[in-house]
C-alpha cells in the first residue's frame, strides 16, 4: 500500500509537469467546434518541430499576444482555412499570413491569419460569421480549401453542423483526463525505458511518409466506394462557401478561393481531380476568384520528390517556410488585383 501511494504520488508530479501546458491555446468552441483562446501563448510541438504559439485578441495566430482593433485604419486581408492557413508545424513568422504581410506591406495592406487546424468550409463559415458578429471587419478574404475537407464535413463534423451535437468549452487541464495507470511512476518509467531501448524505426523515406499523410481523408483518390461521401462533402462545402459569398456581398468584401495539391497528388500526377473540377465549376457559376496552386508545385524537368523537398516539411504534407513564401508570392498579385477592382468597381480578370 505504501509503495502504491508513493508510486501514484510521484507519477502524478511527473504527469502534472508534462501535461500542465498541453494544450492551452487550443480549445473547444460551441460556435465553431474548436479554435484558439485569445491572448494566450504556449510552446507547441508537432513531431520533432517545436515553436511558440501566440494568439491575438481576435483569436488568430499571430507574432505576439497583441491587441488587434476590430476595424483597421488601412486595407485588411484575412486568411481562413485549416492547418495550411494556420501554418502548422511552424512559428507564425514562417506561415502564409506572415509572408503575405511581407509581400503586401508596400501596398499599405494589413494581413491577419484566422486559419485553424482541421477546419472545413462549414467551420470556416461559422468562424467568419462569428467574427463579423463581433464587429471585426476586413476588405478581402482568402479562403483555403483542403482536399481532405470533405471527409471532415461528412465524418468528423456532420452532427455538429446539423445541430445534433453540442460542443462545450472545457477548462479542465489534460492532467485530469489521464487514465488511472498514466499517473503511475512505474508505468511511466517502464514506458520511457521501452521507448529508449526499442525506438521506433521509420523505414519509409520522408517522401513516402508525406504521401501517406492524411491518407484516410484522401481515400477518394483511390477508392470508388468513397464517391458517395465525397459528393456529399463537396456539396456541403459548396453550400458553406455560398454562404461565405453571401456574407461578402452583405459586408462588401470580395473572396478568393484557393485549392492546392497534397504530395500524393504530385506523386501520382493527379493535380487535376474531382476536387479541382468541382471548384472550377463552382467558380464559373458563382462570382468568385479561384486560384489553383497545382501549377506552382510542378517544375519542368524536376522530379516531384525534389519539388517536395524544397517546399514541404520533410516527412510531412504541410508547406515549409519556402512553400509558404511560394504560395504568398502567387497570391499577392491576385489580392492586389482583386482589391483594386473592388475599389474601382471594375471586374478583375
Amino acid at each position: 500500500m505504501i509503495w502504491g501511494v508513493l508510486d501514484l504520488a510521484g507519477g502524478s508530479v511527473v504527469a502534472w509537469k508534462i501535461t500542465r501546458i498541453e494544450p492551452w491555446v487550443r480549445t473547444k468552441d460551441p460556435v465553431t467546434h474548436h479554435g484558439f483562446r485569445p491572448m494566450e501563448s504556449q510552446p507547441e510541438q508537432y513531431g520533432p518541430w517545436r515553436w511558440m504559439m501566440y494568439i491575438n485578441s481576435l483569436g488568430g495566430k499571430d507574432r505576439s499576444c497583441r491587441e488587434v482593433p476590430l476595424v483597421a485604419d488601412r486595407p485588411r486581408v484575412v486568411v481562413f482555412g485549416d492547418s495550411f492557413a494556420e501554418g502548422w508545424g511552424l512559428p507564425y513568422e514562417q506561415s502564409l499570413p506572415a509572408h503575405l504581410q511581407t509581400d503586401l506591406s508596400s501596398q499599405g495592406i494589413e494581413v491577419l491569419g484566422f486559419g485553424v487546424a482541421s477546419y472545413s468550409p462549414s467551420l470556416t463559415e461559422k468562424w467568419m460569421r462569428k467574427l463579423l458578429q463581433q464587429g471585426v471587419r476586413w476588405n478581402l478574404a482568402v479562403v483555403l480549401i483542403d482536399a481532405g475537407d470533405f471527409w471532415e464535413e461528412t465524418h468528423d463534423y456532420q452532427d455538429f453542423i446539423d445541430g445534433k451535437k453540442q460542443v462545450k468549452v472545457s477548462n479542465k487541464p489534460r492532467f485530469f483526463r489521464l487514465k488511472w495507470y498514466e499517473y503511475s511512476l512505474t508505468v511511466q518509467t517502464v514506458t520511457a525505458l521501452h521507448r529508449r531501448l526499442f525506438p521506433r524505426r521509420e523505414t519509409r523515406t520522408p517522401w513516402e511518409m508525406a504521401q501517406a499523410g492524411n491518407s484516410w481523408k484522401l481515400t477518394w483518390l483511390s477508392k470508388s466506394e468513397a464517391k458517395s461521401w465525397l459528393d456529399k462533402g463537396l456539396a456541403q462545402s459548396g453550400r458553406a462557401i455560398e454562404r461565405i459569398l453571401e456574407m461578402g456581398r452583405e459586408h462588401r468584401f470580395p473572396v478568393i478561393l484557393v485549392v492546392y495539391p497534397y504530395p500524393v497528388m504530385m506523386a501520382e500526377g493527379r493535380l487535376q481531380n474531382e476536387q479541382t473540377s468541382f471548384w472550377r465549376n463552382f467558380s464559373e457559376k458563382n462570382p468568385v476568384t479561384l486560384v489553383d496552386l497545382s501549377p506552382q508545385f510542378v517544375e519542368e524537368g524536376v522530379a516531384p520528390e525534389q519539388t517536395y523537398g524544397k517546399y514541404f516539411i520533410l516527412g510531412d504534407f504541410h508547406w515549409n517556410d519556402n512553400g509558404n513564401q511560394l504560395v504568398a508570392r502567387t497570391l499577392a498579385p491576385k489580392i492586389i488585383e482583386k482589391m483594386n477592382s473592388a475599389a474601382t468597381g471594375k471586374p478583375a480578370n
